[in-house]
């Protein structure tokens, strides 16, 4: 891992961060500033106005009002960076180190800089991080964002990520052996499939009936069943949260889905849609129980209890 962002800062994607208080200030501003608005859905440039967003947003952005540690303290598992473009610093990133085993290359802390966005910067990151971790043995990357940051979800489906799970947020990845995904969402039906040598697979089609997912796979999703493919294991999750965010419902028709719902507690960290549906509505309970501002897609089928009330 070490090898990976060695090669990152040769290339001058990413820069060091010194020791130097006022940088690591900084950075921690761009902390703060992301958590400002994924939680609140206001953006502050933090470097404009540093000292009042710590003064305005230091408590509430953060859960119980719990200062933001130091950007080092953590180097042994995660280092942070300065993301970069053209010799100027745009934002922030922070990779993994292996130390906690892992063998996926574990971005976090990606950050752009208000006035350096819409110019592809974040997926540029992600994508020449992914190439180089590949290229130095790792099997691909991964990155986690909150269900409520909706922009960030749509960012990451956008850039034709693969959901592995949503234990405690959702995590979105690149995998060796993991061919891009194909989403088309219109406002009744939908369908997912996946592009091998240039051509579409067609694998699930959803649709809504009523407060019920419609799902029906074809004979090629049974395929990658059988091969024991990470397209059969990771794709309905994918679309589960791809349809999440425009609102589908997540429950399946009775005669297909009364085991698995009756089941939901089990495969609530990865897999089927209502195991997503039971995740979202703890998800959200969460945030709104820290006083947090949640704007989401209404999910027909989730009952949004209070977090005392879930079961």
């Amino acid at each position: 891992m070490r090898a990976i962002h060695a090669v990152l800062v040769a290339e001058g994607a990413i820069e060091p961060l010194a020791m130097d208080d006022a940088e690591a200030r900084l950075w921690t501003d761009c902390e703060l500033a992301s958590l400002v608005e994924g939680r609140f859905s206001e953006r502050v440039d933090p470097a404009a106005r540093g000292a009042e967003l710590r003064a305005a947003w230091e408590a509430r952005a953060t859960r119980d009002g719990v200062q933001l540690g130091a950007p080092h303290a953590g180097a042994r598992y995660v280092v942070p960076y300065w993301l970069a473009q053209e010799g100027c610093r745009v934002g922030t990133i922070a990779l993994s180190t292996g130390g906690l085993g892992g063998a996926l290359l574990e971005v976090s802390s990606l950050y752009v800089l208000p006035a350096h966005r819409g110019r592809g910067v974040a997926g540029a990151a992600l994508r020449r991080a992914d190439g180089v971790a590949r290229a130095h043995g790792a099997p691909g990357l991964c990155v986690r964002t909150p269900w409520t940051w909706q922009r960030a979800v749509r960012f990451y489906l956008g850039l034709r990520m693969w959901v592995a799970g949503w234990a405690h947020a959702l995590e979105f990845t690149w995998r060796r052996g993991l061919p891009a995904h194909d989403i088309e969402i219109g406002d009744g039906e939908a369908t997912f499939g996946v592009v091998v040598d240039g051509r579409r697979e067609h694998l699930i089609r959803a649709s809504r009936e009523g407060d019920r997912l419609g799902w029906v796979e074809s004979p090629r999703m049974e395929a990658y069943r059988v091969e024991r493919s990470d397209v059969a294991s990771l794709g309905p999750g994918t679309f589960a949260v791809a349809l999440a965010t425009r609102g589908f419902p997540l429950l399946r028709s009775p005669t297909r889905s009364e085991d698995r719902w009756r089941a939901r507690h089990g495969p609530s960290c990865a897999g089927e849609p209502e195991g997503l549906a039971r995740a979202i509505e703890l998800f959200e309970a969460v945030e709104r129980s820290f006083g947090f501002d949640v704007r989401t897609p209404r999910i027909p089928g989730v009952l949004y209890r209070a977090y005392d009330d879930i079961d």
